[in-house]
């Protein structure tokens, strides 16, 4: 079971319960939450802003820490200008990616949460409720890596953590642009854009092979890649051919949605789009003019050949039309 270090504010990602916080840092709460209930309707776009700005006025030196299950915790840092959205109960982190999670429990599956960020999904799939199943995280970013680190640590280490980038092979060195924890890339933003870490690559198909997945052969691949998700499904030949679900990001910002027409058309993959509560499959690109209604948005897709997962997805899919 994680345990919170005593200076840790300690926050019930369910019921909103505050425990170890000054009067300082529970002001410094409730304008979050307050912010969250109004910006609901907007997607909760400007809740960075107004994260930071807390920070600035109300500081403190002290993590918060989510308590997202009982056996399940993630720190991170106090008024994250990215994670801060957990102070909120009524708020469903990726409704969608829960969703599929939560109902391929009785799965013996691994998990290989690519741009695992500070490890929430890693986390919560290896805990009770989900399963306690096999997860590696990995993450690219060296300075977030240490936070996820921290995460495995404080979730008694039952995933493992690697600090490498997803590639279309294992080994290559790349260079890390971003200023933002939760949207670092290795793909440059610009042609003059100043690389703030390097790092190495791995294969989605070698990271299927590492120890930690011995005697499994079903897969979840959550790649969370910024940019990079051709180039992953590049690397992932094997698990392709065999019984694996890939979950990945159509960026609201890409009119031409090249990482699903590359799936559909190039890999000729069936697709599901996991929203409105339930999967609804796809059959080309131009049905994701109607989905995507925001350019700062991403929309989680499911991408798999596998017969085993498409029955599973097939009972609660209907297709868009």
């Amino acid at each position: 079971m994680s345990i919170a270090a005593a200076n840790d504010i300690v926050i019930d990602a369910r019921s909103g319960r505050v425990e170890g916080a000054s009067a300082g840092e529970r002001i410094a709460i409730t304008v979050l939450r307050s912010a969250m209930f109004f910006l609901k309707p907007f997607a909760n776009v400007g809740i960075s802003y107004i994260a930071r700005a807390t920070r600035a006025l109300l500081p403190s030196d002290r993590a918060m820490l989510f308590r997202l299950t009982p056996d399940s915790s993630m720190r991170v840092a106090y008024c994250d200008t990215y994670w801060s959205v957990l102070v909120s109960p009524d708020y469903a982190y990726e409704r969608s990616v829960m969703a599929l999670l939560k109902a391929s429990r009785d799965v013996n599956y691994g998990f290989i949460d690519g741009g695992a960020n500070h490890g929430y999904w890693s986390i919560l799939v290896s805990g009770e409720e989900f399963g306690s199943k096999k997860a590696v995280a990995i993450e690219a970013a060296a300075d977030t890596f240490r936070k996820l680190d921290d995460n495995r640590t404080l979730n008694d280490g039952r995933f493992a953590a690697l600090n490498r980038a997803i590639g279309s092979t294992s080994g290559e060195h790349v260079r890390v642009y971003g200023a933002k924890h939760e949207a670092r890339s290795i793909v440059a933003p610009s042609a003059d854009a100043v690389p703030i870490l390097d790092c190495e690559t791995i294969s989605v198909d070698d990271l299927a092979d590492l120890p930690e997945f011995a005697g499994i052969d079903k897969f979840v691949v959550k790649l969370d890649v910024e940019g990079v998700e051709i180039a992953a499904f590049s690397g992932a030949d094997r698990l392709l051919s065999g019984d694996a679900v890939f979950v990945y990001e159509e960026h609201g910002s890409d009119p031409l949605h090249e990482t699903t027409r590359h799936v559909l058309d190039v890999m000729k993959l069936r697709v599901f789009w996991l929203g409105e509560g339930r999967a609804r499959e796809l059959t080309t690109v131009d049905e994701l003019d109607r989905i995507k209604k925001s350019r700062r948005a991403g929309y989680d897709m499911v991408a798999s050949s596998s017969p085993f997962w498409l029955n599973r997805l097939d009972a609660s899919a209907s297709t868009v039309h």
